[in-house]
């Protein structure tokens, strides 16, 4: 298994072929958006490989040696074979001299209904015990509550350094005014 790369025409396959359906409609950032990221290198979109087949992906934000891991997903057919913790760790083993890596989980408290509860529940849980950290800073991000974490590996960070890191990441990635009128960061 590696982390590749991914080319812009792998980028737009995963985008609408898996993103659409990995991820509710108010969590997608639209591909412009992404793409002009990484035009302007604040963003990273990497494959992670099964020899040449395309196993899974982590889409990061990235300024300087701080770091928001933006999606990560495992296509179905790879979801029973450990792949998860394998890109969890390829992710922080990439990133290696990060100052900062920040992550996003769905807030359990925030769930529609009990079987919604029992999957943001069980995503907390594997991140928590795959490297990362509750940081104690929830948001909502465009209507969609969070809790951000934070890779293990990396020093930890107080709440209010946790929400500038948060604030640096999406102001350089989001439209002018977009997270002042969309992102909602608070305490736990």
């Amino acid at each position: 298994m590696r982390l590749d790369k991914l080319t812009d025409v792998q980028v737009e396959k995963i985008y609408n072929e898996r993103m659409k359906e990995d991820f509710p409609a108010n969590e997608l950032d639209p591909l412009e958006v992404i793409n002009d990221a990484v035009e302007q290198g604040n963003y990273e979109c990497l494959g992670l490989m099964e020899g040449e087949e395309l196993a899974g992906y982590a889409f990061i934000i990235k300024h300087g040696k701080d770091y928001l891991i933006d999606y990560l997903g495992i296509f179905p057919e790879w979801r029973h074979h450990g792949r998860w913790r394998e890109l969890v760790s390829m992710v922080g083993n990439y990133l290696a001299d990060a100052k900062s890596i920040l992550g996003e989980v769905e807030n359990p408290e925030f769930a529609m209904n009990a079987a919604d509860k029992e999957i943001r529940t069980r995503r907390l849980e594997f991140y928590l015990t795959t490297g990362f950290r509750d940081t104690g800073v929830r948001l909502t991000y465009f209507e969609a509550p969070f809790i951000i974490i934070e890779m293990m590996h990396t020093p930890v960070h107080s709440k209010e350094e946790v929400k500038s890191l948060y604030e640096m990441h999406y102001k350089a990635f989001l439209p002018e005014g977009a997270f002042e009128e969309n992102v909602f960061m608070s305490d736990r």
